[in-house]
């Protein structure tokens, strides 16, 4: 049974009687009764008697039914997915990203997407830099942000924009009366960061050696959400990108950090997936967020 014999049989065991179910189908009763037949041969048994006048199902068509009624439904969705998306009403998007833009710009670009497309369909995933970009490769995923460069092979980046880092201080701390931080201040107080291999920590690492800082780092972290969980615990202070600002827990103050350290918001794509409507409009709507929050930081 094609798309087209679910329809039919659907509407048929609901009216019972040819004419009605012509007039549900918009369709001539001449023409529906050669493609109840047609269909018949094709299954190899009957699916209606005809009894005084009316069309009665047979045990075949009764077994038939639940199966027929959930493909039906099931097309009904997709033709109005469909719908959607030619009229760039909904759609879907599987986005992976990394913890610190999970938490800060993704949810708020989320939000913004589904103002406008109420109809689409949004994944949101967070993982490591190096999950996000496997999963692209695999087609797992439709899109990946993040704020460290992903240069594997087949994967089409690009910049949204970039953040300036910020430091992240618990509340009460000493210095958190200053309004500037440079690694002289910070020298000698424990850190909760990243370290010197990874590609951010290595830039931190510059960044203190240029004022002849070395960096305290009590704790080592691989994401911003633990820096922020260990900062607000009183461990140490963090540095970290300046989105973590959008999301920052009671007890915990930020302050502006210089030498400037500035990180870019990377989106990627397989090279092997097409765009699409909805994706071009998340990119639009991030590059703006990203633009906000640097505006805010700076």
């Amino acid at each position: 049974m094609n798309a087209r014999d679910i329809e039919i049989f659907r509407a048929v065991m609901q009216s019972r009687t040819l004419s009605a179910a012509a007039e549900v189908l918009n369709v001539s009763q001449p023409a529906l009764s050669k493609a109840l037949r047609h269909c018949e041969d094709r299954l190899g048994f009957r699916l209606f008697q005809r009894i005084a006048g009316r069309l009665v199902p047979t045990a075949e068509a009764q077994t038939l039914l639940p199966e027929a009624e959930r493909l039906y439904q099931e097309l009904q969705g997709f033709k109005a997915f469909a719908r959607d998306l030619g009229g760039h009403r909904g759609g879907l998007l599987r986005l992976g990203a990394s913890s610190s833009l999970a938490v800060s710009v993704v949810p708020a670009a989320v939000a913004a997407l589904r103002r406008e497309r109420r109809a689409a369909r949004l994944t949101v995933h967070l993982l490591p830099v190096r999950e996000l970009g496997e999963a692209l490769l695999a087609r797992r995923l439709d899109v990946g942000l993040a704020l460290t460069p992903m240069t594997l092979p087949g994967l089409e980046t690009v910049s949204l924009g970039s953040v300036s880092c910020i430091v992240l201080l618990p509340e009460g701390h000493r210095l958190a009366s200053e309004p500037v931080l440079r690694p002289s201040l910070l020298a000698g107080e424990p850190e909760i960061g990243f370290a010197g291999w990874q590609d951010f920590g290595h830039s931190l690492d510059l960044a203190f050696s240029q004022e002849g800082v070395e960096r305290s780092l009590a704790v080592e972290v691989g994401t911003t959400v633990s820096a922020v969980a260990m900062v607000q615990e009183g461990v140490g202070y963090a540095i970290v990108d300046g989105l973590a600002r959008r999301r920052l827990p009671p007890g915990v103050v930020a302050r502006p950090f210089l030498p400037e350290v500035r990180r870019d918001v990377v989106m990627a794509r397989s090279q092997a997936m097409g765009t699409s409507a909805l994706l071009d409009r998340l990119g639009e709507i991030l590059a703006g967020l990203c633009k906000d929050s640097s505006e805010s930081v700076t």
